[in-house]
C-alpha cells in the first residue's frame, strides 16, 4: 500500500496490525498522535522516514520508541521536539536537517543512543559546542565544510565511534 502525502491514522495502524510493515510508513507525510502511539512499540527499526512535520507532542509520544527511530523526511525540528526525541533510547536519524538551531543542538545533545545528522553540511561553533556534549555515536557525514573552532569543539565529542565528517 503506497500511501505518498496521507496522514498515518490510529484506524490504518489498527488495520493493519497484523502486517504493518504493508502500510509502507515511510511513504507518510503526517502522523496522527494516537497513531504515533500505537506504533511506539514496534521493534527494532521505525521508519517514519517520509514525515515533513513533527508536533512537540507527537515528538513526546515517539519518544517511547525503543530502537531506530529514522525521521529523515524532517527538514526542521522545533526546541520541544529536540528536548522529547531526545529522551528516546536507541538510535535517531534526522538526515533530512539541513541545519540546527542551537536550541535542537542543546535538545539533541542529550540524547544517548546514536545520532545521525547527516544532512549537515557546515555547522556553527556554538552547534559543534553543544553537539560534542552528546555522549553517544555522532554521525556528521555530510558536513564538508567546518571552521577550527566547530572541529576544536567536535574533538571533545564525550560519545564512542567515529565521529565521521569530510574535510
Amino acid at each position: 500500500m503506497s500511501a505518498t502525502n496521507t496522514v498515518l491514522t490510529l484506524d490504518l495502524v489498527t488495520a493493519h496490525r497484523e502486517s504493518i510493515h504493508s502500510l509502507e510508513l515511510w511513504t507518510f507525510t503526517k502522523i496522527e498522535e494516537r497513531a504515533a502511539e500505537a506504533l511506539s512499540g514496534l521493534k527494532p527499526y521505525l521508519n517514519l522516514s517520509g514525515l515533513t512535520s513533527l508536533t512537540d507532542a507527537t515528538a513526546e509520544v515517539l519518544s517511547k520508541h525503543q530502537g531506530i527511530l529514522d525521521l529523515s523526511g524532517l527538514t526542521t525540528l522545533s526546541d520541544g521536539a529536540a528536548q522529547a526525541l531526545a529522551k528516546m533510547k536507541g538510535g535517531l536519524w534526522l538526515n533530512g536537517l539541513s541545519a540546527l538551531s542551537v536550541g535542537v543542538a542543546k535538545g539533541l545533545s542529550a540524547h544517548a543512543g546514536d545520532l545521525y545528522l547527516r544532512g549537515l553540511v557546515t555547522i556553527s561553533d556554538e552547534v559543534a559546542e553543544a553537539l560534542a556534549e552528546h555522549t553517544g555515536y555522532l554521525s556528521l557525514a555530510g558536513l564538508t565544510e567546518v571552521s577550527i573552532a566547530a572541529a576544536q569543539a567536535l574533538s571533545k565529542h564525550k560519545g564512542f565511534g567515529v565521529k565521521d565528517f569530510r574535510k
